[in-house]
């Protein structure tokens, strides 16, 4: 596969996890939820609009973006941190079983870890050092994605409710 039709998936895959989390927010049931599921669309959203750009860039000069170059077409966050979840002991009420969140999460678990591998294996076949960067800290932010996804499907499993993190309050960039 050569770097446009790697592209061209990646971005496919973008757009399909932004209409996905989009999808998830509105569905679910729990206001932390809501925020977390918009949240984490805005951010592919983000990964969307560098990877469209980079597309471009490559079709067109065949190159690829430095990230001062991609930091101005969207964004990539830095990586999600497991320190910033919550104990475990902090969980409280009864969990709810039926909560349409939990399906959500595992379809969304299987989608991030697909798309960190994926881009973990481009950044391998990539010899641009630019091209390189830019697709390991994808993989890297779509690993932080996944353990917060495995997360909260641990904690909703002993929870009333989903648990937030400070991300998830800060305002749309």
């Amino acid at each position: 596969m050569n770097e446009l039709d790697a592209l061209s998936l990646a971005v496919k895959r973008e757009k399909e996890a932004h209409q996905y989390y989009s999808e998830a927010a509105a569905r679910s049931t729990s206001e932390t939820g809501r925020k977390m599921f918009s949240w984490l669309a805005s951010e592919e959203e983000g990964h969307l609009k560098i990877l469209e750009k980079q597309w471009e860039e490559i079709k067109g000069s065949g190159k690829w973006l430095s990230e001062a170059g991609w930091c101005t077409y969207g964004n990539i966050s830095n990586p999600v941190e497991c320190t910033e979840f919550p104990e475990a002991s902090e969980a409280k009420g009864e969990p709810k079983p039926d909560a349409p969140e939990l399906e959500i999460l595992k379809k969304a678990i299987e989608d991030e870890r697909e798309a960190s591998a994926y881009y973990a294996d481009l950044a391998k076949s990539t010899t641009d050092p630019n091209g390189k960067a830019m697709l390991e800290k994808l993989s890297k932010v779509e690993q932080g994605h996944l353990d917060l996804l495995e997360e909260e499907h641990q904690w909703l499993s002993k929870s009333k409710d989903m648990f937030t993190i400070h991300r998830f309050t800060l305002p749309p960039r």
